[in-house]
C-alpha cells in the first residue's frame, strides 16, 4: 500500500508539474458575431481561403456567413425535404425527429466554382451542389441532386469527417448503430474505394488532412480517430487512439462486389506518460500544421481525453511518423514483407495481390507513434478541450514559431505558442456571449482571421490582437506573442507582419522567453501612470482593496507607504487585500505590485484616510458586523 500511496503522490506531482496555466485572460469586444435564433444541434463548417465569408451547415438549411468589421450578414440556403418524404419518415416510427430532417452534414470545395453538400435526408443520404449563394439547376429548373449514400450517413448521430482533394471527397463515416464505420473516397473522377469492415473496430472519427509532398504522386490522407479496445481489462480505458492513412493515387482492388484501398495502414498513437503507465487514450481532434519547403518538418498536433477528467496536447513529428509507416512490421504478420512494393507504398501502378492480401489480413503497423519528448505539450484539469486549429508564424527575427488555438468545452480559446518542444499559454480568450462547447474552429493565415463556432453563436477574431496587450513597451514584449511586438518609431503594439511589409520600423519582440529589457525605457518599475483612489473610511470597518490581476504568471504583493509589504492570494481574477481584525485599517498609500521574470508593475494604488475622530490605534478592537466597505477598481 505505502508504494502504491508514493507512487500515486509522485505520479500527481509530476502531473501538477506538467499543467499549464494561461497568463492573460483576455475578454474579446466588438467583434462581428452571429447569433442563431435556436441552437444547431449538428453543424460543420467551411470556410474558403482569403474570403471573409462562412458556411454552416445547419438543419434543413445552410447558412452563408459574411463577416465585415463589426457585422455579420447571414443568407439563409434552404434544403428542406419535401412533404411526401416527411411523410414517409414519420410513418416508420422513427425514435427521434431528427431522422426525419435534412441536416447537413458535409460541405466541401470542389473546385472554383463548386461546392458540393450533403445531407441526411431523413435516411437517404442526398447532395447537391451549390455555386456562391445558389443551388445548382438544370435547365428545366430542378435542383441537381446526387445519391449521397458513403459520403454522408443517414442518421445525423453519424457524425462524418470528410476533405476534398483535387476534385474527389474523401468521407470517414462512424456507424454508431452497427459499431462499424469505414474510409471512403466516395466522389470524384477517381474510383471509388472504402476499407474493408475487418479493418476498424468501432471507429470514431475526429479529423483528416491532406499531406502534400514535393512529388505529387506520394501525397497522402491522414484521418485520425479512436477504436474501442476489445481486450481492455477491467477499469480500463476502452479506447485507442489511432491514425489511419491511404495514398491519394491508391487505384483499389476489387473484392466482394466492392473495391478496397490497397494502400491503407494503421497506427496507434501514444498520448501520455508512458513510464507511469498514465494515457490519454481517446483522440478528441487533431489538425496537421504543414511546413511547405520540407513536408516531413509538418507536425501534428492533437487533443486526447482520459477518463480521470483531464484533456491533454500531444504533437508529433511527420518525420517519425512517415519512418513509421515505412519501416515498422505488421502487427501479426509473421513472414517476409513484400518489398518491391512495401505495403503501404504509394505508386501509381497496379499493387501486386500479395501486396494486397497481406494489408487485407494486417492493416496495422506494429510501432506505435510517440510524440515529440515522449510526453504531452501539457494538459488540463477539470476542463477540456474540444477543437485545435494551428498557425505557422514568422517573428521579428524571421523565425518561425507555431501557434496552437485550443477550443474549450466553456466556449473560451487558449492561444498557446509552441517553442523549442516547450509551451506556453499566451492567454485565454473569451469572444462569446454565452457559455457553449466550441464546435468548429478554422483558421485562415492569409488574411489573418480566427473562425470559430458554438451551437449558440459563431465568431471571427484576429489572430494578431496586439492593442489588447497594452500601449507600452514592457507589456507588449511580455506577451511572448510571435504576432505582435513593439512599434519603437510609432509607439505602438501592432501586428509583426503588417509592420515589416509597411514600413522599416525596429520592431522589438521576445518570443523564447521573458525578456523585457529590450523596452530600456530607464524604469525598473512600470507605473503607467496609474493615479490613486482615494478612499475615506471610519475606523474599524472591514474593507478590501482590490487589485485587478493581469498576468496570472506574475506574483502579486502589497506595499504601505512604499515600506511594509502584505501578501496576497488570487482570487477571482483580484489579488485583494484585507482588513480586519489581523491587519486594522491604516491612513496611508497602498500599491499592489505584480512581478514577473524582471517585469515590474503597480497594478493599483490607494490612498486610504480615516475620519476625523476615529484613531487607527482603536481598529484593532473596533468590531462592526455587516458593515463592508467594496471599494472595485475598473
Amino acid at each position: 500500500m505505502l508504494k502504491i500511496a508514493l507512487w500515486t503522490l509522485t505520479h500527481l506531482l509530476l502531473l501538477d508539474a506538467v499543467e499549464r496555466t494561461p497568463r492573460l485572460k483576455l475578454k474579446l469586444k466588438d467583434l462581428p458575431l452571429a447569433e442563431f435564433d435556436a441552437p444547431q444541434k449538428f453543424t460543420v463548417h467551411f470556410h474558403d481561403q482569403r474570403s471573409d465569408s462562412l458556411y454552416i451547415g445547419a438543419t434543413d438549411s445552410v447558412l452563408f456567413l459574411s463577416f465585415s468589421e463589426f457585422n455579420v450578414s447571414q443568407t439563409l440556403i434552404p434544403l428542406s425535404l419535401d412533404d411526401n418524404t416527411k411523410d414517409s419518415c414519420k410513418s416508420k416510427g422513427t425514435p427521434n425527429p431528427d431522422f426525419c430532417k435534412n441536416v447537413i452534414t458535409v460541405i466541401q470545395r470542389l473546385n472554383s466554382s463548386t461546392i458540393i453538400l450533403c445531407g441526411t435526408h431523413a435516411g437517404s443520404p442526398t447532395c447537391w451542389f451549390l455555386n456562391g449563394t445558389q443551388l445548382a439547376s438544370d435547365k428545366e429548373g430542378h435542383k441537381l441532386m446526387k445519391d449521397g449514400k458513403g459520403i454522408s450517413p443517414p442518421s445525423p448521430f453519424q457524425r462524418p469527417v470528410t476533405i476534398a482533394v483535387e476534385g474527389n471527397v474523401y468521407s470517414a463515416i462512424t456507424d454508431t448503430t452497427l459499431g462499424s464505420g469505414a474510409i471512403h473516397r466516395s466522389y470524384g473522377r477517381l474510383k471509388n474505394l472504402r476499407t474493408e469492415d475487418k479493418w476498424l473496430q468501432n471507429p470514431r472519427f475526429v479529423g483528416s488532412s491532406w499531406i502534400k509532398l514535393k512529388d505529387s504522386s506520394k501525397d497522402e490522407i491522414y484521418f485520425f480517430f479512436s477504436e474501442t479496445d476489445s481486450s481492455v481489462v477491467l477499469n480500463g480505458e476502452p479506447f485507442k487512439s489511432r491514425i489511419g492513412r491511404v495514398c491519394k493515387v491508391d487505384e483499389g482492388a476489387t473484392k466482394a462486389a466492392q473495391d478496397s484501398w490497397t494502400t491503407f495502414l494503421k497506427a496507434r498513437l501514444i498520448c501520455g506518460f508512458p513510464k507511469e503507465l498514465r494515457y490519454f487514450n481517446k483522440i478528441v481532434d487533431a489538425f496537421v500544421l504543414p511546413v511547405e519547403d520540407d513536408p516531413r518538418k509538418s507536425i501534428v498536433y492533437g487533443i486526447f481525453s482520459s477518463l480521470w477528467n483531464c484533456t491533454a496536447v500531444c504533437a508529433y513529428s511527420q518525420a517519425d511518423i512517415d519512418r513509421a509507416f515505412k519501416t515498422s512490421k505488421l502487427k501479426g504478420f509473421t513472414g517476409s514483407l513484400p518489398a518491391n512494393p512495401r505495403p503501404g507504398t504509394c505508386t501509381r501502378s497496379n499493387v501486386p495481390k500479395n501486396v494486397v492480401a497481406v494489408i487485407r489480413n494486417h492493416p496495422e503497423i506494429e510501432e506505435p507513434i510517440y510524440p515529440i519528448k515522449e510526453q504531452p505539450l501539457y494538459f488540463i484539469k477539470h476542463s477540456n478541450y474540444t477543437r485545435v486549429t494551428a498557425d505557422r508564424v514568422k517573428g521579428a527575427n524571421q523565425n518561425f514559431y507555431p501557434v496552437l488555438f485550443l477550443g474549450m468545452g466553456n466556449g473560451k480559446i487558449h492561444k498557446v505558442l509552441h517553442s523549442d518542444g516547450k509551451s506556453f499559454i499566451i492567454s485565454e480568450l473569451s469572444p462569446f456571449k454565452n457559455e457553449a462547447p466550441i464546435s468548429a474552429m478554422t483558421l485562415d493565415s492569409s488574411t489573418g482571421q480566427l473562425f470559430v463556432g458554438t451551437p449558440l453563436e459563431t465568431v471571427q477574431l484576429p489572430l494578431a490582437d496586439c492593442e489588447g496587450y497594452g500601449s507600452t513597451c514592457q507589456p507588449c514584449v511580455a506577451a511572448r506573442d510571435p504576432y505582435c511586438g513593439w512599434d519603437q518609431d510609432n509607439g505602438k503594439c501592432v501586428s509583426v507582419s503588417q509592420a515589416l511589409n509597411s514600413s522599416d520600423s525596429m520592431i522589438l519582440q521576445s518570443v523564447e522567453q521573458l525578456n523585457v529589457s529590450l523596452c530600456d525605457d530607464g524604469q525598473d518599475v512600470q507605473s503607467f501612470d496609474k493615479r490613486s483612489e482615494v478612499l475615506t473610511v471610519d475606523s474599524g470597518v472591514y474593507l478590501y482593496l482590490p487589485c485587478p490581476v493581469k498576468s496570472y504568471h506574475a506574483v502579486y504583493s502589497w506595499s504601505y507607504n512604499q515600506k511594509d509589504q502584505y501578501n496576497c492570494t488570487v482570487r477571482d481574477g483580484s489579488c485583494s487585500l484585507f482588513f480586519n481584525e489581523q491587519l486594522p485599517t491604516s491612513e496611508g498609500l497602498f500599491e499592489c505590485l505584480a512581478s514577473e521574470d524582471g517585469l515590474k508593475e503597480v497594478v493599483a494604488v490607494y490612498t486610504v484616510r480615516v475620519n476625523a475622530g476615529s484613531s487607527p490605534e482603536l481598529a484593532s478592537t473596533a468590531v462592526i458586523f455587516g458593515l463592508v466597505a467594496v471599494y472595485i477598481l475598473m
